[in-house]
């Protein structure tokens, strides 16, 4: 009996295990979330595109959001969806949560303006134009008169020796920050802070959902071997390579 294919969230999930990003992002947060990221007034967030099981994001709320009342999550995914939806009302039953399974180029948007919304490795793959109306659309409807916009993604993404080295190589390079930035601002948010940091991806011994995570992402001529022979060749010593993000928090004109 054959079996059945490994979903998203289980793809996604053996992606992230070679990557040490949540711990970095959760010391750094934790760092600023006293001083310079103020959240305190934020009581409606939204959350678009979540990684997997939105660890990230709610360890983001959890430490920098503390007076949240209301959160809406947008996932295309329909396993992560689920699983977010029963999680939300098991661990957070007093918070009013709503998950929604669609793709943000479709939704409609919001009912009421939120004072919050986090982008987290979202934007990889959205094109220049999807980006620059979410932007616009956050700025002029969605986002209330002091909302905030929190955006963690990647830069330098096209860089020799970078862990994301890999997407360029096999024709799928990745919208890096740079890439990103000005769209945002051209849409009329204001940049309030913004920082840099690194973590690191291990190429040693990946496992083959790992391999079919990187396949997903390329053109169906890309197989398996040639994935292989690319990490081979780009990190030969199978030891962990660095992974830039930046992120910032920009806020409504």
């Amino acid at each position: 009996m054959a079996t059945e294919d490994p979903s998203y969230f289980e793809l996604l999930k053996a992606f992230r295990s070679h990557s040490n990003f949540s711990k970095v992002f959760s010391a750094k947060t934790n760092k600023l979330s006293s001083s310079e990221l103020n959240f305190d007034s934020v009581q409606s967030c939204l959350i678009i595109g979540p990684v997997s099981d939105c660890q990230q994001e709610l360890l983001f709320i959890e430490q920098c959001v503390p007076n949240i009342e209301k959160l809406i999550v947008v996932e295309p995914d329909n396993e992560s969806a689920e699983r977010l939806n029963i999680f939300l009302g098991n661990n957070l039953p007093d918070l009013h949560s709503q998950v929604i399974e669609s793709t943000i180029q479709s939704w409609r948007g919001p009912d009421n303006k939120v004072d919050l919304v986090l982008m987290m490795n979202v934007l990889y793959r959205v094109s220049q134009r999807e980006r620059k109306e979410l932007f616009k659309k956050l700025n002029k409807q969605w986002l209330t008169a002091e909302g905030r916009v929190f955006v963690v993604s990647g830069n330098r993404t096209k860089c020799p020796g970078t862990a994301d080295e890999i997407f360029a190589r096999l024709g799928a390079p990745l919208f890096s920050w740079e890439e990103i930035e000005p769209d945002i601002l051209e849409a009329g948010l204001i940049k309030r802070h913004a920082h840099e940091m690194r973590s690191m991806r291990d190429f040693s011994n990946l496992d083959e959902s790992s391999l079919v995570f990187y396949k997903k992402h390329f053109d169906k001529s890309v197989t398996m071997n040639h994935i292989r022979k690319a990490i081979k060749e780009l990190f030969p010593d199978g030891i962990s390579y660095p992974e830039f993000y930046r992120f910032a928090v920009f806020q409504k004109a």
